[in-house]
């Protein structure tokens, strides 16, 4: 049967004339024309609009988590990413937000990536339906894969993933085509394969572990078949190149914008070459730490990820077609192809992956990964459905129609299920996490400041909101990691107010140290040179975590001049001869201007393994126990012992405590069951606990009954949550519970007395 005569016939029909006795039915058997038919069947066309339709239903608010803020700054201002850059996804970003009138920066460039994530699911669709011609096998394929929630939840926002994901599937069906192409056609197909892997690698270089396979396979089958010139194969990588000229971005950036956040100097091809190769991370790993790589455990974990991300049916349909496809002609030298491709790169990940596996943050930067190679073990598990479809009609030829049904249904459910079990955890429509939490941190600085930051998350999301929205345009933001690199001075310095650079110098970060470990050396300066001359100048400094850069004793030099207390939600820096009072610690305290949601606070909300948990850990704890216990009570000395004369200092007690049970108050948020629920940690229970005895110990000196005991009350209350809570807490433990049986011994109404309740 030729192509027009199958494009004419009914599917059913169709799969019922191809069953043959000799064997298991293949429906591409006879693909030996040298025409493509690119019609898409009506089906691939509802699955573009659901796929589409949900991602962007579920779309990012606002500035996302882990590197989205870099590609939002870097694409508002036409900068450079970090390395390699990302020129496509950057350059592509640009022009949508200059054409796109809806939302803010974050939102348009998280808004074109879920179009993009949508596309990239319907080209994995439409690949599998290209190869097995079976519709159920594209949609278990196509939504296992977009389904799942590692591919979802990096598909609605600013994320260079979905890309990635769209460029691979590309490439996959590329192999279809070039496999089913007349021979004289191929070389052709080839260059068009060659320019899409061009275009791949000016976003992501992990796809060159793909490019690397299928282009082999490619040129050796040329080769063979003596199918391709010596001008075709120039012309091949001519194509090539010319699929990499969106890395002009590079030095057209350095020419022609000024942003304020761009990483890198592309004034000069080696610049531009040194960031084009990731050389500053180390061009053959995740991050230029010196780690040990444990390749067994990396298995482990990417096995496991596989099957809860895919679904056990996927993962057992992809093994049943690598056990069946050699039966079936028309799939089977492409099976070996995605085959090869899928165990290079999962092999070469577990292997270079120098990622820190006790983290649970790190696990999750990790995972992101192994996107690449759930698209091919989704497309295999698609044909194994085939196969196996093939396999029972041939034994059960009079049931084809019921196994048809059975299937389609089957693959629809779980696409359903898929998309069930996800959705709640990837719909980020409602949230503005990342933005609330640099509004929090930018919101303590007095005018005209400066803030060293670490951190990807506090980092990107000050940036943004300072550099993209023009919010605290007084406030110069200084990331630490990139104040470390020689080119650092030279490309921001014009975006400052009032940064100070020390000395015209380096700051000695850890990239200067991997500089001199590769023999070479700057003139660097350190923490002590950068306060000094801020302070010389008069220009308050304030700090969101010190960089751990080194132990060396000239890195600890500051620490003889300058202490770090936490004032709001960052830490200020202080001339140790100019301590700050307690009055004016405690006003501080009162005025904090923290804005507190169940979303920015509840880390029960989120995944172990995501930035969103990291950042509500963090922003409680500082919230609720470094700013009003570290420096509120711990930079007093001996504020728990007895005899301490703040325990005769009524009016502040009352202060602290007021501050303490107002973050308290102001924590309890409603829970699914519309009953109230507090967000806390152990140690904000234990140190209410402690100022409420402190004034209970206060009033009693007085023969103050009635208020000694309502204190007394809070003590036994707020403790005994800190016991409750509390796994570990020796030697806590017995003061606290011996106070608790104290306490209620001489009072044995404390807990009942409705006289003893505070009034707040």
């Amino acid at each position: 049967m030729g192509l027009k005569s199958r494009k004419n016939a009914s599917p059913h029909s169709r799969r019922k004339s191809e069953n043959s006795p000799e064997g298991p039915k293949d429906y591409n058997s006879d693909f030996e024309s040298n025409k493509d038919d690119i019609t898409l069947p009506w089906h691939s066309l509802a699955a573009l609009g659901i796929f589409v339709s949900v991602y962007v239903k579920c779309t990012s608010a606002s500035i996302p988590t882990g590197d989205a803020g870099d590609f939002i700054i870097s694409a508002h201002h036409f900068g450079v990413a970090h390395p390699p850059g990302y020129p496509l996804y950057v350059s592509l970003g640009h022009l949508w937000m200059r054409v796109f009138p809806f939302g803010s920066p974050a939102y348009k460039l998280n808004f074109l990536t879920s179009i993009i994530g949508g596309v990239a699911a319907f080209i994995l669709y439409i690949t599998t339906y290209r190869l097995t011609g079976f519709a159920p096998s594209a949609v278990l394929a196509s939504s296992a894969f977009a389904f799942s929630h590692l591919t979802w939840f990096h598909s609605i926002g600013a994320e260079i993933f979905a890309l990635n994901n769209l460029f691979c599937g590309l490439l996959l069906y590329w192999v279809i085509k070039f496999q089913r192409t007349s021979v004289e056609s191929r070389a052709w197909v080839a260059m068009e394969a060659s320019f899409i892997s061009g275009l791949s690698m000016c976003n992501q270089h992990t796809s060159i572990l793909y490019i690397g396979v299928i282009g082999l396979w490619m040129f050796i089958s040329l080769i063979r078949d003596q199918a391709i010139t010596g001008r075709q194969f120039m012309q091949t990588g001519i194509t090539f190149s010319l699929g990499l000229l969106p890395y002009l971005q590079l030095p057209l950036s350095a020419y022609l914008s000024s942003s304020p956040s761009t990483w890198g100097n592309h004034r000069t091809l080696s610049g531009v070459l040194t960031h084009a190769t990731r050389s500053e991370y180390g061009s053959l790993r995740l991050t230029a730490e010196e780690r040990t790589v444990d390749f067994t455990a990396n298995v482990r974990l990417f096995m496991s990820d596989v099957v809860n991300e895919l679904g056990m049916p996927t993962v057992v349909l992809c093994g049943f077609c690598l056990l069946t496809f050699r039966r079936f002609s028309s799939v089977k030298t492409i099976v070996y192809v995605y085959t090869g491709a899928l165990m290079l790169y999962t092999a070469f990940f577990c292997k270079q992956a120098n990622i820190d596996l006790t983290s649970a943050i790190f696990v999750g930067i990790l995972e992101r990964f192994w996107m690449q190679a759930n698209l091919v073990i989704s497309l295999l598990g698609g044909c194994g459905l085939w196969t196996l479809y093939s396999l029972l009609v041939k034994r059960y030829p009079n049931l084809e129609r019921n196994i048809y049904m059975i299937l389609s249904i089957g693959s629809v459910l779980f696409g359903a299920r898929q998309a069930i079990n996800n959705f709640s955890s990837c719909d980020m429509s409602n949230n503005n996490m990342m933005e609330l939490y640099g509004r929090n941190i930018l919101d303590g600085l007095p005018p005209n400041s400066v803030l060293l930051l670490s951190g990807d998350e506090s980092s990107y999301s000050t940036r943004y909101l300072r550099y993209c929205t023009g919010y605290r345009e007084d406030v110069d933001v200084i990331d630490q990691e990139m104040l470390g690199y020689p080119w650092y001075k030279e490309t921001h310095q014009h975006s400052f107010n009032h940064f100070i650079f020390p000395y015209n110098r380096t700051f000695y970060a850890w990239y200067t140290k991997l500089a001199r470990s590769r023999g070479q050396d700057y003139d660097t300066f350190d923490y002590k040179d950068l306060f000094d001359v801020h302070f010389q100048a008069g220009i308050p400094v304030y700090v969101f975590d010190l960089m751990d850069k080194t132990d060396e004793a000239k890195d600890k030099e500051w620490q003889d001049h300058y202490e770090v207390e936490q004032d709001d939600f960052v830490q200020e820096v202080r001339r140790k001869d100019h301590p700050q009072t307690l009055d004016t610690l405690l006003e501080k305290m009162e005025s904090r201007k923290a804005t507190y949601t169940r979303q920015l606070c509840d880390k029960s909300l989120y995944p172990e393994r995501s930035w969103e948990r990291s950042i509500a850990e963090k922003f409680c704890s500082r919230q609720l126990l470094i700013a009003p216990i570290n420096a509120g009570l711990q930079s007093i000395p001996d504020v728990y012992g007895q005899g301490h004369l703040l325990i005769e200092n009524r009016p502040a007690i009352i202060r602290i405590f007021k501050i303490l049970r107002r973050a308290q108050e102001t924590l309890t948020f409603k829970d699914g069951n519309g009953n109230d629920e507090l967000v806390l940690g152990q140690s904000d229970y234990y140190n209410l606990g402690v100022v409420s005895w402190m004034l209970f110990k206060n009033y009693k000196r007085t023969d103050e009954l009635l208020e000694a005991h309502k204190y007394g009350r809070v003590t036994v209350e707020q403790w005994t949550l800190f016991l409750e809570k509390s796994s570990d807490v020796e030697p806590k433990k017995q003061i606290t519970e011996q106070i608790i049986k104290t306490l209620l011994e001489g009072v044995p109404d404390l807990l009942t007395n409705k006289d003893y309740e505070l009034q707040f």
